[in-house]
C-alpha cells in the first residue's frame, strides 16, 4: 500500500512538472519554465515568442546564482533546459569560441560552462543549455536539434518598463505622502494659531463686557451732566477699542488663512511639477 502511495505521488509530481508554469526567484525575476524534454532550440525559442517572451539570457553571476537557487527549489537536481544563446553555427571546436545572446546579438561575456565545455562535439553543438549532467546547473553546448526543456523570461525592455513604472509609482507615492503630511502639520499649526486668536477675542470680550457693566453702573449712579458726558466718552472709547480689537483679530484670522492656503498652494504646485517631471510631461508643459 505504501509503495502505491509513493508511485501515485511521483506520478502526480511528474504531472505538475510536465506542465509549464511561471516561477519567481528570490531576486524577484520571473521565469516561465517547461521541463518536458520535447523541444529543439528553435521550437523552444518560438514557444517563448508566442508568449511574448524570450529564451532566458544569463549575463551576470548574481542572476545565474539567483536562477540556480530557483531551479534547485523546483527540480532538486539539474535537468536539461535551453537558454537563449548560440555560437552562430561555428564549427570550431575551440572551448573559447564566441557565443551570442539571440535576442540582443551581443557576445556572451559571463559564462558558467561545465568542466570541459563547450566542446562542440562533431562540430554540431551550437546551442547553449543548462546541463542535466552538471553538478550545479552549469551550462554546456548541444546540437540545436536536441529535444529538451526550456526557460523563458520577459523581454528586457518589458521588464525595464515595468521596473521603471514601479519606480515612478513609488516616487509619486512618496511625493503625495510628503505633501499630505506637510499639509497636516501646517493645518495643525494654523489651527493652533487660530485657536489662540479666538481665545484672545474671548478674553478681550470679557474685559469689554466687564468695563461696560462698570460704566453702566457709574452712569446709573451719576447725577450731573458732567458725569454723563464723562461716562459717554468712556463708553465711546471702550466701544472703539472693542471694534478695533475685532478688526485686528479679523485681520489676523484672514492673514493666517491666506498664509495657510498660500503655503499649501505653493507646495501643491511643487509636487505637481515633480510628478510631471517623473512622468516625462516636463517638455510638453514647456511647449504649452
Amino acid at each position: 500500500m505504501g509503495a502505491i502511495k509513493i508511485i501515485l505521488c511521483l506520478v502526480l509530481f511528474g504531472m505538475v512538472l510536465a506542465k509549464p508554469q511561471w516561477y519567481t526567484s528570490k531576486g524577484g525575476k520571473k521565469y516561465f519554465i517547461e521541463a518536458d524534454q520535447k523541444y529543439n532550440w528553435l521550437a523552444a525559442s518560438q514557444a517563448c515568442t508566442r508568449r511574448n517572451l524570450q529564451l532566458a539570457e544569463i549575463k551576470s553571476l548574481d542572476k545565474n546564482e539567483d536562477l540556480v537557487e530557483l531551479l534547485k527549489s523546483v527540480f532538486g537536481h539539474p535537468i536539461n533546459l535551453w537558454l537563449g544563446a548560440n555560437d552562430e553555427f561555428n564549427t570550431n571546436k575551440d572551448l573559447k569560441r564566441p557565443f551570442y545572446w539571440s535576442s540582443s546579438g551581443k557576445r556572451m561575456d559571463y559564462t558558467n560552462w561545465i568542466e570541459g565545455g563547450p566542446a562542440n562535439a562533431n562540430s554540431n553543438e551550437h546551442c547553449v543549455h543548462v546541463c542535466g549532467k552538471s553538478k550545479n546547473f552549469e551550462w554546456n553546448d548541444l546540437p540545436c536539434t536536441k529535444k529538451i526543456g526550456y526557460i523563458c523570461e520577459e523581454h528586457r525592455s518589458d521588464n525595464d518598463h515595468r521596473n521603471s513604472m514601479q519606480e515612478k509609482s513609488q516616487k509619486i507615492l512618496d511625493i503625495t505622502k510628503k505633501l499630505f503630511e506637510s499639509e497636516q502639520h501646517e493645518q495643525k499649526r494654523s489651527m493652533e494659531k487660530i485657536t489662540g486668536i479666538v481665545s484672545q477675542v474671548v478674553q478681550k470680550n470679557n474685559e469689554i463686557t466687564h468695563n461696560l457693566e462698570r460704566i453702566q453702573q457709574n452712569m446709573e449712579n451719576g447725577n450731573s451732566n458732567r458725569d454723563v458726558k464723562f461716562h459717554n466718552r468712556e463708553l465711546r472709547s471702550h466701544v472703539e477699542a472693542a471694534l478695533q480689537t475685532v478688526h485686528d483679530m479679523d485681520g489676523e484670522l484672514e492673514k493666517e488663512s491666506e498664509n495657510f492656503y498660500s503655503k499649501f498652494s505653493k507646495k501643491f504646485s511643487e509636487a505637481q511639477k515633480a510628478i510631471e517631471h517623473i512622468l516625462g510631461n516636463k517638455a510638453k508643459n514647456v511647449e504649452k
